[in-house]
């Protein structure tokens, strides 16, 4: 009378059992012929599509927190020790899977009751604004300059796919306890990347016969080729940015003394191992700005701040001319310190033999080169990847011309996407920390969240002025996972200034309460 059901639940878990048993047989298999018949590069390629396809299904923020390690613990590594170039594109990739992961996710959220970041976040109108326009901008140059499949997908690898960090932060995917979480805890990295910067100072540089500069060897954690320089700049913006974070949470008693005493001297000595000029004209910089509300309270101790980081450029400065002039062949150190500046302020310094323009010469360049008689490209450039050189693409822009002639981001940016891209990227950094820096001061906050605020307001600032100074903000992956970071935060505090505030007609009711009392 009772019929057994044709499939049990215990039969439907042995079938998807046996299904993914199979799955996993034939992936075997073919990663094995890969193997063999082409390398260990196929290998690698089918790993990371099984790791890709489990990431699919992993909570958002171990994504979040699988970005933060790769970037700034694996990858370099791997480029600088195991020599893998192609490395680089993990952070990246992982970015991209955020991106295919958001829609789902924010539709999956939209669906619960209680939000994850319990007040949706708000995206600042300004920021807002100038994203749009950036991005427009971008996709309009791409597609009406006709760009090749290939140089796109290398491009947009650094243009578009670490957004998807952004998107997760803005959308409040995960909480803002969280990002506070791991940006106190990257200051840490200053200490964990110290043996590496010392062996890389004294093992790898005094090895570098006659190859560049030797202190082009010290990169820390941040990856690079050992005879051929990488990314010093990054790791030397990253420590001033991460010392300016320690001082912020001293200051407010978030941080004991004597771990913000090893962060702080961390920092200095991975800067002071390594020639980073651009690093030691931000000290005095970084301290200014974040002294910047004392300067009208209280300022004796604005100035003395302001002291502080001056004589600690001036301190490592001295350092840079002991380790690294020529003492021997009669340099003074004015003659040093002349040096170190001279071709990046020289408006006509080209190197045809290294490829290489000065700062100021490449912007002048794009300038000479664009004109009204070709509007298109003075206002939207040449599309993703035009003024690139690498060993894959070499962008149509750039192909002219016997040197690098994207020698910053500010002048890839102007090649690339011509004056309304580069204004809206500069304009959408401006607009991120005009939000963080009013966050900062925001009573309806609690104080990490005020704290960590004032420290993203001026990383941000530090960050746009690199852009005439090298490509860190778009090819490094580490500084723009930074940037994401505070430009996600500002959005996340954003909603709940919002959120706390009262509304229009509260806020207008209450002088007519107060008269209505009165009489």
């Amino acid at each position: 009378m009772f019929q057994r059901p044709v499939s049990t639940p215990r039969a439907s878990g042995l079938g998807v059992a046996f299904a993914v048993l199979g799955a996993g047989a034939v992936f075997a298999v073919l990663a094995g012929a890969g193997t063999a018949l082409i390398g260990p590069i196929a290998a690698a390629v089918f790993a990371a599509m099984l790791l890709g396809i489990a990431a699919l299904f992993l909570p958002i923020r171990w994504l979040v927190v699988g970005l933060v390690l790769v970037s700034f613990l694996i990858t370099g590594q791997l480029i600088y020790f195991a020599r893998i170039d192609k490395a680089l594109w993990f952070p990246f990739l992982v970015g991209a899977l955020m991106l295919v992961r958001f829609p789902l996710d924010r539709m999956q959220r939209g669906h619960r009751a209680l939000h994850e970041a319990e007040v949706p976040p708000r995206t600042p109108a300004g920021m807002k604004v100038f994203i749009a326009l950036y991005m427009a901008t971008l996709f309009s140059s791409t597609l009406f300059n006709g760009v090749p499949p290939l140089q796109m997908l290398v491009s947009f690898k650094e243009y578009l796919f670490l957004w998807g960090l952004y998107l997760v932060l803005a959308a409040g995917l995960v909480r803002p306890a969280f990002v506070l979480r791991i940006w106190s805890v990257l200051p840490w990295l200053m200490v964990l990347q110290l043996p590496l910067i010392a062996y890389q100072r004294f093992v790898v540089a005094p090895s570098r016969q006659n190859i560049g500069a030797a202190w082009d060897a010290v990169v820390g954690a941040f990856g690079g080729n050992p005879m051929a320089g990488g990314s010093s700049g990054a790791m030397g913006l990253f420590c001033v940015v991460m010392i300016l974070v320690v001082i912020a949470r001293w200051r407010a008693g978030l941080l004991p003394f004597w771990q913000a005493l090893v962060l702080v001297l961390s920092g200095l000595l991975g800067i002071g191992l390594a020639e980073i000029k651009f690093a030691v004209l931000l000290l005095p910089i970084g301290f200014t700005l974040l002294f910047l509300r004392e300067f009208a309270r209280r300022p004796l101790q604005g100035l003395v701040a302001v002291a502080v980081g001056t004589a600690l450029a001036g301190a490592i400065l001295v350092g840079y001319q002991a380790q690294y002039g020529r003492a021997d062949k009669g340099e003074s150190t004015e003659e040093y310190f002349e040096s170190m500046f001279s071709s990046s302020t020289d408006a006509n310094f080209v190197n045809l033999r290294t490829r290489e323009i000065g700062r100021v010469a490449a912007i002048r360049f794009w300038a000479d080169k664009h004109g009204l008689d070709d509007p298109m490209r003075l206002f939207i450039g040449h599309g993703a990847g035009a003024s690139r050189v690498g060993e894959t693409v070499v962008g149509d822009a750039a192909k002219p011309y016997p040197f690098n002639i994207s020698r910053s981001a500010l002048a890839m940016l102007l090649w690339e996407t011509g004056l309304i891209g580069a204004g809206a990227f500069v304009a959408m950094m401006a607009a991120a920390w005009w939000s963080l820096f009013r966050l900062s001061a925001d009573a309806r906050l609690d104080p990490p969240s005020r704290v960590a605020a004032s420290s993203m307001a001026v990383a941000v600032v530090l960050f746009a002025a690199g852009l005439p100074y090298n490509t860190d903000l778009l090819y490094s992956h580490q500084v723009q996972v930074m940037l994401m970071l505070c430009m996600g935060f500002a959005a996340m505090m954003n909603g709940r200034i919002r959120a706390a505030a009262p509304p229009p007609v509260q806020r207008l009711s209450r002088p007519l309460a107060a008269v209505a009392r009165r009489y």
